[in-house]
């Protein structure tokens, strides 16, 4: 049962609803046909009972002087002619003691000397009911003869019952044969439904894992008044719902990084604001303005363009989040909104691949004609306020404080150390810990920045070890 429930399981939506639906059909046919058949049966059973009281009535007038006078030869004739009716099989004639007289069966037979159970049987019925039983084949039927108030004997007689088994053959055989015409333009045409519902279910199946896959213009094309046209309508409209909002959540995520976004759905953002440990790297075009001024807007657009999603690549490699731009500036933080392990190290990572990425786009720069950009990069660590910043109708997620002003300040000295264009602070080199064997870097030694009261510690990444 486990087994025949597993495969059915398994079968498609239209062959389980043709099978059902067929299965319905021939049970119900199967079922009127059985009442058909207990219906004619009953019929019959009343319609032979009556036939056979009315048989024994009239051979009880004919039987009443032959009995009293012994008149043997009246009652043999009598049982020749009902041997004729095939309906009848057999007819006996009895003496008031119960004796066969008159046997249809057995023509020899005349004054048996034996009381014959049936016989008595019929005797000790009262004169005005009629003995019945059925057997078979065959209903047995027998009454007492009277002559005035004197029983002079009695009569029985069998009534075959192959008319009604012949009639319940045939009824059984139209019932078989109209469940199998009933099954196969049941089938038909429940298949016929079955693919009403199950086409646009499949293509509804087939669109949701379009959908899945990224491709949100997808829509359903059944049209109908039905609860299938219904759900294909709501479906279209949740679609559009859905493109609607992916479409806003590019479009949010183009603005605001997606790692904030992110953060917003799952309710891991503190709003509010919270102190981290980050590491904020800032990096921008040298001697930009000086190409601005020798472009037209619609090429330092195009640079921008190109260079951009360079640095945007290097940091979501590494899992930073590419806060904010401010022209050609770029700021960076590992930490927040998520804590990233290793912020410091990851930071350097980040620098060294916007290096080599430059190099490239230099050479295409070089080839068109103009002069080769200088990027400069400023890595601090440290604890800075992370949440929302801004007005209730207008906030931006950022980080502030010391850290991040003084990673700004940091990516400035590039201009005062031209040859270096990675510099770190003397927190982000503690904060790298044993990984700072796989860089090769210098120190610059104790370096005023302004704001700051004391010298900090600037170093200067040369590559990878």
């Amino acid at each position: 049962m486990k087994r025949f429930y597993a495969n059915f399981q398994n079968l498609s939506l239209a062959s389980k609803i043709a099978s059902l639906m067929s299965l319905l059909v021939t049970l119900a046919v199967l079922a009127l046909t059985f009442l058909s058949i207990q219906r004619e049966r009953a019929n019959f059973e009343i319609e032979l009972v009556e036939q056979a009281d009315l048989f024994l009535e009239t051979a009880s007038h004919g039987l009443r002087d032959p009995l009293y006078h012994a008149k043997l030869d009246e009652m043999t004739d009598l049982s020749n002619q009902v041997s004729d009716n095939a309906d009848i099989t057999f007819f006996v004639v009895y003496d008031r003691d119960g004796k066969i007289l008159v046997d249809s069966r057995e023509a020899a037979l005349q004054f048996s000397q034996t009381v014959d159970e049936l016989g008595a049987t019929i005797l000790k019925n009262s004169a005005e009911a009629t003995y019945t039983k059925w057997e078979k084949t065959e209903l047995i039927s027998g009454r007492t003869i009277k002559l005035g108030d004197q029983v002079v004997g009695a009569v029985s007689a069998g009534f075959s019952t192959t008319p009604l088994s012949e009639k319940i053959r045939m009824i059984t055989t139209q019932g078989i044969i109209l469940a199998v015409i009933t099954l196969l333009l049941g089938a038909a045409f429940t298949i016929l439904l079955a693919r009403q519902i199950t086409h646009p279910l499949s293509e509804l199946n087939a669109i949701v894992g379009r959908m899945s896959a990224g491709d949100l213009t997808q829509r359903v094309t059944y049209q109908s008044e039905d609860e299938i046209g219904q759900l294909g309508a709501a479906f279209n409209k949740m679609a559009e719902q859905l493109q609607e909002r992916e479409w806003l959540r590019d479009m949010f995520g183009r603005f605001v990084s997606h790692e904030v976004v992110d953060a917003l759905r799952s309710g891991q953002i503190k709003l509010e604001g919270e102190s981290r440990l980050v590491s904020i790297l800032f990096c921008d075009i040298r001697e930009f303005t000086h190409y601005s001024e020798r472009h037209s807007p619609e090429e330092v657009v195009e640079l921008l363009n190109q260079f951009l999603p360079l640095v945007v690549q290097a940091a979501q490699k590494h899992g930073g989040m590419v806060n904010k731009f401010g022209g050609d500036s770029t700021l960076i933080v590992y930490g927040a909104p998520h804590e990233v392990k290793d912020n410091a190290y990851r930071a350097v990572q980040t620098a060294l691949d916007i290096r080599s990425s430059m190099y490239i786009l230099n050479r295409a720069l070089v080839e068109k004609g103009d002069l080769p950009l200088r990027v400069g990069v400023g890595i601090n660590t440290g604890f800075a306020l992370a949440g929302a910043i801004g007005p209730y109708e207008r906030q931006e997620y950022t980080v502030v404080g010391n850290t991040v002003n003084l990673a700004a300040r940091i990516d400035g000295l590039n201009k005062q150390f031209p040859e270096n264009d990675i510099l770190i602070s003397e927190w982000t080199y503690d904060a790298i810990g044993d990984k700072r064997d796989l860089f090769k870097m210098t120190s610059l030694g104790k370096v005023p920045i302004r704001g700051r009261n004391d010298p900090i510690e600037i170093w200067s990444v040369q590559g990878k070890e």
